[in-house]
């Protein structure tokens, strides 16, 4: 059976915001939403053999163990979020549900759950010469490639935002709760308000 879905952008409302924006620097800060990525919230315990294997197999890679770090394919990208807690970001869009059942079912008897999360997110994508200076006005980390690279990832917040944030080959990710995701756009804009003046 087929379902109609209807995925909406936690952003609808400030699309226009977005657009004037990224026509006025982009060269110093450009943000996009990165809309109706799969996000499965993954609860394990990975010193049992099997489940390691199940779920490896599940998204073709093993799941980071070191704190706060990724791993990631041409599909997934695996966020480690605590020493039992993970989440299985897809790489491109999706417009179905992910298989979550499929994936539990072969985690019976274990301690384990997969749970899909996607409508309660969404994901930005910050770039530009001056983005990590606009995340350096909201967010309290070290940004200095020397500590915080390729492979990273942590759990913060941007002003009153909940985020979790990694570096990319471009800018950052930042993955933000639905109920924030507005406010948290609105906060960016704000906070690269200078930058636009300059250009």
């Amino acid at each position: 059976m087929q379902l109609d879905v209807n995925m909406q952008s936690p952003l609808i409302n400030v699309q226009g915001l977005l657009e004037e924006a990224a026509g006025k620097a982009s060269d110093k800060f450009l943000l996009r939403e990165l809309p109706f990525r799969e996000l499965l919230n993954v609860r394990a315990d990975l010193a049992d053999a099997n489940l390691a294997r199940v779920l490896g197999n599940s998204f073709n890679l093993q799941f980071p163990v070191q704190p706060n770090t990724v791993a990631e394919n041409d599909r997934h990208v695996i966020w480690w979020l605590g020493p039992d807690e993970w989440l299985a970001q897809s790489v491109a869009p999706v417009d179905m549900p992910a298989p979550v059942d499929e994936i539990q079912a072969l985690l019976t008897g274990s301690f384990a759950r997969v749970l899909d999360v996607s409508s309660g997110y969404t994901l930005l994508h910050l770039s530009g010469s001056m983005a990590t200076d606009v995340l350096n006005k909201g967010c309290p980390l070290d940004f200095d490639a020397s500590v915080f690279g390729k492979g990273q990832c942590a759990q913060s917040h941007f002003f009153k935002s909940d985020i979790a944030v990694r570096p990319v080959s471009d800018g950052w990710h930042l993955l933000v709760r639905r109920s924030f995701a507005e406010y948290t756009v609105r906060m960016l804009l704000d906070a690269a308000h200078d930058y636009y003046l300059q250009a």
